[in-house]
């Protein structure tokens, strides 16, 4: 038998005494102990890796997956409540996610809450009762206190390490990944002013976290252009073509919008358009969340890029990292910045003579 076959024989007997998820000693100890060059034991662990044993993590160690008395044990579960994993920003996260979990031998479990707090209450129930390790949660949306408050108290009570991703939820202190919101608002309506827009309002469905720190944003960039805020052109309607309309049939003037997302970017261009208006010479329009949308508009929409891929593989780093016991930080809040991807939906105001 060949020599590296003997270390990986040797390797699995000695990891069928540890429990899945502990680490292995360092490969210098490794070495010693196998009396084996590094070279060898290297390559008997990168076999036992690629056929799911172990798992390394750069500057932490190698750690054994699901070895134990000498066969396969259960495989670690993760899971992972979204809004509904169709809509455009998610699968990208959920695959950032799943990534990482494989990378260290773990399932996932996805669960859609549809933005109803009662349905991400019992989705939590079912995965505690399936005895998941672990959960990473985009929070529904929600204005209630007592919906958070149950949240934090199922998950308090089971202690279940969880990570919540794309928003926070007031009152639960516990490790969250997002997208800088306020920074997205700010260099949309940057881009839009660079481009000459001067009267731009800002259209969102729900008025909560995100859509007001997008707001933000926007007032902010005015403020420093020193370009009027007009509160009028500011609007939280559930219907966007009919917001769409009052502002374009309202006693202010009106160059540019700039959405909460693409597919409020998309009802908005459509009325436009309906108006017998262009869309960027007579009205800039930018969206946000760089979906496939943005292609298949009639003018294909500039739109805020949201890093969801990034996102998610953070969020499943981080709980691994707890579940490893990895000390965390008091301050456990990761910002990715957004930027822009420029199409044709915003290209400057016609000039009229």
């Amino acid at each position: 038998m060949l020599r590296y076959m003997e270390i990986k024989q040797a390797l699995l007997q000695e990891i069928s005494k540890y429990m899945p998820g502990e680490r292995l000693p360092s490969r210098p100890v490794l070495c010693r102990k196998l009396d084996t060059t590094r070279t060898t034991l290297d390559k008997a662990i990168r076999e036992l890796e690629e056929e799911g044993f172990l798992a390394s993590r750069n500057g932490s160690g190698t750690y054994v997956v699901g070895l134990t008395d000498g066969g396969l044990s259960p495989v670690g579960t993760w899971g992972v409540i979204v809004p509904n994993v169709m809509d455009a920003v998610y699968p990208g996260l959920v695959r950032g996610a799943e990534n990482v979990a494989q990378r260290y031998g773990i399932n996932i479990i996805i669960c859609n809450s549809d933005n109803d707090s009662d349905k991400q209450e019992q989705y939590v129930k079912r995965l505690l009762c399936s005895g998941v390790s672990g959960m990473i949660i985009v929070p529904v949306v929600s204005n209630d206190i007592r919906v958070n408050f149950r949240l934090y108290n199922q998950l308090a009570s089971a202690r279940t390490p969880f990570v919540f991703c794309n928003r926070s939820v007031e009152g639960i202190n516990v490790p969250t990944v997002t997208s800088n919101d306020f920074y997205g608002g700010y260099i949309a309506t940057k881009h839009l002013i660079r481009h000459n827009y001067r009267n731009i309002a800002y259209l969102a469905r729900l008025k909560y976290k995100t859509s007001i720190d997008r707001c933000q944003g926007y007032i902010s960039m005015l403020m420093e252009e020193g370009i009027p805020i007009n509160r009028r052109l500011i609007r939280f309607e559930p219907d966007i073509a009919q917001a769409t309309r009052e502002l374009l049939h309202g006693e202010d003037a009106l160059d540019a919008v700039f959405c909460f997302n693409d597919q409020v970017a998309e009802e908005c261009c459509q009325t436009i358009l309906k108006h017998g208006l262009s869309i960027s010479d007579d009205i800039g329009i930018i969206g946000y969340d760089n979906t496939d949308i943005c292609n298949r508009l009639p003018v294909s929409l500039s739109s805020v890029s949201y890093k969801n891929y990034e996102i998610g593989e953070k969020a499943a780093e981080l709980l691994w990292g707890i579940l490893n016991e990895k000390t965390l930080l008091d301050f456990e809040y990761y910002l990715f910045q957004p930027g822009i991807v420029e199409r044709e939906s915003c290209k400057g105001p016609r000039l009229r003579i």
